[in-house]
This record gives structure tokens, C-alpha cells and sequence, in this order.
């Protein structure tokens, strides 16, 4: 019979660094899951460019850039404190 060792901590940097992947994916996507339909910031964005309110435009799409490179920084950051 062999010794009994735990799993979890054996895996557990692979499984964060999966999760902080599909995290950051997930937050990408949402955006163009709204243009296309389901909405949250990425429908702001069709309708400001239905509307040819260009400031508004280019104010959303700075958002969305300023979140995605926050998140991506987290990202970052988490995987060096895991590792």
C-alpha cells in the first residue's frame, strides 16, 4: 500500500493558472458577446455607433481597453504570487 499523498497541492498551480486564463478570456469576450447581442458594454458600444456619436465611441472603447489591461495586470500579478 503506498503512502497517501494529497492531489490539490500537487496540481494547484496548474489549476490557477487555467483559471486566471479563462478569467481573462471570459472578460475579453463579454464585450463582443454585447455587439452581438447580449448586452452589457459591448451593446453601448452598437448603439453609440448606430447613433454616429463618435465621442462616445472612442470613450467606450478606452474603457474597455483600460479594463482589459487592468485585468491583464491582475492576471500577471496572481500568476507570480501562485508561483
Amino acid at each position: 500500500c503506498r503512502p497517501y499523498r494529497p492531489v490539490l497541492p500537487q496540481v494547484f498551480p496548474q489549476l490557477a493558472d487555467i483559471t486566471l486564463y479563462r478569467w481573462e478570456y471570459h472578460f475579453r469576450a463579454s464585450a463582443v458577446l454585447g455587439i452581438v447581442g447580449a448586452g452589457g458594454i459591448g451593446f453601448e458600444l452598437m448603439a453609440a455607433l448606430r447613433l454616429i456619436a463618435y465621442d462616445q465611441v472612442a470613450a467606450i472603447l478606452l474603457s474597455i481597453l483600460a479594463c482589459v489591461v487592468v485585468v491583464d495586470a491582475l492576471g500577471a500579478q496572481l500568476r507570480k504570487m501562485l508561483k
